[in-house]
């Protein structure tokens, strides 16, 4: 299982035109490197390039290296040399952030003038041709002691956050997908193409582990123990709780034996016919820990949810497109039944019946619905499908109001407020996205959207009225 929260490491790049003033070459590896420090990356460091003997000498490098650097940053303290530049990253295979120095105004002269707002055109337009991604972030010369520097650091470490952290992803299906929810089938071989595998699993294979797990195990005691202190359980549920941390030992377990990172959970009815819980603290408790987790076998949305967190280097969720709100026509209500992570909601969850099993199957066979309430502020929400062998997402903002549902709405929610929401609800069904809406909090858009387009070219739908062409 791939870690979310990593320290990131940059190899650093600095392209020499030896035309230009040479003493500002080795100060600017100084001045990156130690922004670099200073916004908690580590620096890989190297010497200058200024030919193509220098630059095949760094892609040397670069392969002695592979694996240890998550990105690279190119610099520019003077016009620098693309072709050489070319030379060494072309085969780097990880984003590259290109950074220009400014020129100062007092600093003209032909001894100390830079031109590198005029190299980084030329060095980014060979790559342009050539289709290998890199990243550009304004402002278009930027000097690495400004804010300005410090905010394209951290939104490249979330880029390169996102693109390693969406390579190679497995899937784990436990389940077959709810028998109802046509809505939220998907396409293996699709995404096969984008380099993520999805691993399929029976639910018997967890109903087996669960039978063979002692439940007086140290390891199942101390995710009592976890449980106790993660969500307020009412009294007379002890046992449903120990249950429920048998089922989390289960999936922990799965997860680690096949690489799994992350999972999706067929919720109904098959686990509280034989559990006597509902899975959704079992969710909320994974997605809690960093492990994007959904119900209903929605592997798309998780996916979103995958990709949310990394950019947020912190939990997402899923919830559904559930409610209207009144009539306000920019806000309406996303819920789930409590998959949501603990650290989104406003407080402890609570542990209640699920309502909608207590109805079918009965009361008392289906506590672990989550109830709570999301946490005001901004958010960043995506959702998604396969279609004719496409990997498809639209990316959106929006906000939790402090306003909440009533008192007597069960499960996990929010008043989400939209720009123009039904315009872009009307777009949202054009194109036939399932009910499902994955977010994190925090405007997290530019990066997402850099590293889809850039790097892992998934499809990107924008919604709303000119989108769609209304």
């Amino acid at each position: 299982m791939k870690e979310i929260r990593k320290k990131p490491v940059f190899a650093l790049f600095v392209s020499n035109r030896t035309t230009f003033p040479q003493e500002i070459v080795n100060t600017a590896m100084d001045e990156v490197s130690t922004a670099m420090k200073r916004n908690g990356i580590n620096c890989l460091k190297s010497f200058p390039v200024a030919d193509e003997t220098e630059g095949c000498r760094y892609a040397e490098f670069l392969e002695k290296n592979r694996g240890k650097y998550d990105g690279i940053v190119a610099v520019f303290p003077n016009f620098g040399d693309e072709g050489s530049t070319f030379t060494a990253l072309r085969d780097a295979g990880v984003p590259i952030l290109f950074q220009a120095y400014p020129d100062q105004l007092d600093q003209m002269d032909i001894s100390r003038r830079r031109d590198a707002f005029c190299g980084k055109i030329s060095a980014v337009n060979l790559f342009r041709q050539t289709g290998i991604p890199c990243t550009v972030f304004p402002p278009h010369t930027v000097h690495p002691d400004s804010p300005a520097f410090d905010r394209n650091l951290k939104d490249f470490a979330a880029v390169c956050r996102i693109v390693k952290g969406m390579k190679r992803v497995r899937c784990g299906s436990i389940g077959a997908r709810c028998t109802p929810f046509k809505t939220v089938r998907f396409d293996e071989t699709a995404l096969e193409q984008y380099g993520i595998s999805n691993e399929a699993f029976d639910l018997t294979e967890v109903f087996q582990r669960f039978r063979e797990l002692k439940p007086e195990s140290k390891e199942v005691r101390e995710l009592c123990e976890e449980y106790h202190n993660y969500a307020v359980w009412p009294k007379g549920s002890e046992e449903a709780l120990k249950r429920t941390a048998c089922l989390t030992r289960v999936v922990l377990d799965m997860i680690e034996s096949y690489h799994l990172d992350l999972i999706t959970l067929r919720c109904w009815t098959e686990l509280e016919k034989e559990f006597r819980i509902s899975p959704c603290a079992v969710l909320s408790f994974l997605n809690n820990r960093g492990i994007a987790a959904n119900c209903e076998v929605d592997t798309v949305n998780a996916l979103a949810m995958r990709m949310l967190s990394l950019a947020a280097d912190a939990p997402a969720a899923c919830l559904d497109w559930n409610n209207n709100y009144g009539d306000n026509e920019n806000t309406c209500v996303l819920f789930h039944c409590g998959p949501t992570a603990a650290c989104l909601m406003q407080k402890k969850g609570k542990i209640v019946d699920h309502p909608m099993f207590a109805r079918v199957l009965g009361a008392g066979n289906g506590f672990g619905c989550n109830e709570g309430r999301m946490k005001p502020g901004v958010f960043t929400c995506a959702g998604g499908y396969t279609r004719q062998g496409k990997l498809t997402f639209f990316l959106d903002r929006g906000r939790f109001l402090k306003e909440q549902p009533p008192p007597e709405f069960f499960g996990c929610g929010g008043i989400a407020e939209f720009e123009h929401l039904q315009d872009k609800m009307v777009s949202l069904l054009r194109h036939g996205f399932p009910h499902h809406v994955s977010l994190s909090y925090g405007d997290h858009s530019a990066v997402i959207r850099e590293a889809v387009e850039s790097y892992l070219k998934y499809d990107l739908v924008r919604l709303g009225r000119e989108a769609d062409g209304l």
